[in-house]
């Protein structure tokens, strides 16, 4: 049988215009399995050509258009004609784009003296469309740069796709991201409620390239919630060395925290698991003092590290001491720090610890295990506190609904940070990279890689 692809385009003052697009044969006496239906190659084929004939078809017709001025509506005379080379995602092609001449009437017009204009270069200034940058973007935080520009040319019939394009697009399309977020106008009043808002934060390491002296960069990435919506967000804060970058990662957090809801007034309360430089970056977004409450997990961690070793000397053969002065401290500590009982927690921590002093170190297993117990002990003391003021009543906040952990932060290291950066873990990377790789990441995730471009062009 043979296929035959006909388009025709109608414009808008009427008249219609056909192109054959392309053709397929599959006789039946020699067809084999693979041969069925639409292959990839065809696909490629017949999209590269279907994107030609729309692409010339819509650059006739507004070069027509713009040929009439908008004030006295006379059609001006074309200048010239010039080749131009137009990156798309299905191809790569040369048009002609006419320059048109300017009327006699610019007095009022709103453009201003000069040269031809050109309506191809006021749509396209980088020669290429947005959702081909869009998809460079994307794919480059996803994959390696070598990756995701194979990735293109297996399944479309693009120009040939080079890493450092890829690279160089999504450095471009990070900077985009954040001028147009940076430049955008205030939320509504309808999104602007008085409803608390929450701030998830985690970090991440990444291994860092040797020219910079440094073992591994820290990767923020961080969760915004309020009653309404969320909003995902990654930096590197290592990449804000000039005081103008520090200012554009607080603004960026400032304009995630507006987005979301937040009214300049309304509470902010910040998760972590107690890294100081994790809520001052908010503090500083926010302009002022926010609420931070240390994670629960990590609490619950480090008192199961003690539950752990008071059980592991209690089982020790020649333990000399009261089993029950040693077990019940460790049962009851969770309870404590779960109801707010900070001090009834410490001091039993400390009791503890001086139990241990007391008993005889003569048999090696039981100063081992002692010494344990001890070092979990001073570990967890430690860190609550230098924690002090960011332990709450966990249990009243839970039967309240209110979060305790900073769980959904750590699912958004994995989205973010180790999704793109911690697989290859031979991939060394600079704070720079780094720190466009997790602002297109988060933007991806969220979807506001489409919504970016319009802000972008309006």
């Amino acid at each position: 049988m043979d296929v035959r692809i006909i388009v025709e385009t109608t414009f808008e003052n009427g008249t219609t215009k056909t192109r054959r697009v392309g053709r397929l044969s599959r006789p039946f006496r020699s067809t084999q399995p693979e041969g069925f239906g639409l292959l990839l190659e065809d696909a490629k084929s017949m999209l590269w050509q279907l994107q030609q004939a729309i692409l010339l078809d819509q650059i006739e017709e507004i070069s027509e258009a713009i040929r009439v001025c908008p004030d006295c509506n006379k059609v001006r005379a074309i200048h010239d004609y010039r080749p131009r080379v137009l990156d798309t995602l299905f191809g790569r092609f040369q048009v002609k784009a006419p320059r048109i001449r300017r009327c006699a009437c610019n007095a009022k017009s709103e453009v201003t003296l000069g040269g031809p204009l050109s309506p191809l270069a006021l749509f396209f200034p980088d020669r290429s469309t947005p959702e081909l940058q869009r998809l460079q973007a994307e794919l480059g935080a996803r994959h390696s740069f070598r990756e995701a520009a194979r990735i293109m040319e297996i399944f479309l019939p693009c120009a040939k796709q080079a890493n450092t394009s890829v690279r160089n697009r999504l450095g471009k399309i990070a900077r985009e991201i954040g001028d147009s977020e940076y430049a955008e106008p205030a939320v509504s009043s309808a999104r602007n409620s008085a409803a608390p808002v929450t701030v998830f934060l985690d970090g991440a390491h990444i291994r860092s390239r040797p020219e910079y002296q440094k073992r591994h960069l820290d990767v923020v990435v961080g969760k915004i919630e309020s009653s309404q919506m969320c909003r995902r967000f990654g930096l590197v804060q290592q990449a804000a060395q000039a005081p103008s970058r520090q200012v554009r990662q607080v603004r960026q957090v400032r304009q995630d925290l507006k987005e979301i809801g937040w009214d300049g007034e309304s509470p902010v309360t910040v998760i972590s698991d107690g890294e100081p430089a994790l809520p001052n970056l908010v503090r500083f977004a926010v302009g002022g003092p926010v609420r931070h409450i240390l994670d629960w997990w990590h609490i619950s961690m480090r008192v199961k590290h003690v539950e752990n070793a008071v059980r592991g000397l209690l089982q020790a053969k020649n333990f000399p001491g009261i089993p029950v002065l040693f077990g019940r401290p460790a049962e009851r500590l969770r309870w404590y720090l779960w109801h707010g009982k900070i001090r009834v927690a410490t001091t039993g921590l400390q009791w503890l610890m001086a139990d241990c002093e007391r008993l005889s170190k003569d048999d090696p297993e039981v100063r081992d295990a002692t010494n344990r117990v001890q070092a979990r002990c001073r570990e967890l003391y430690t860190y609550l506190a230098n924690n002090m003021d960011s332990l709450t009543d966990y249990g009243w906040r839970y039967r309240n609904g209110l979060p305790i952990s900073s769980s959904r932060a750590e699912g958004c290291v994995d989205d973010i940070g180790n999704t793109r950066m911690g697989k290859r873990r031979r991939m060394r990377w600079s704070p720079k990279g780094a720190h466009r790789v997790a602002v297109v990441r988060a933007a991806v995730l969220d979807g506001r890689l489409i919504g970016a471009y319009r802000r972008a062009a309006a």
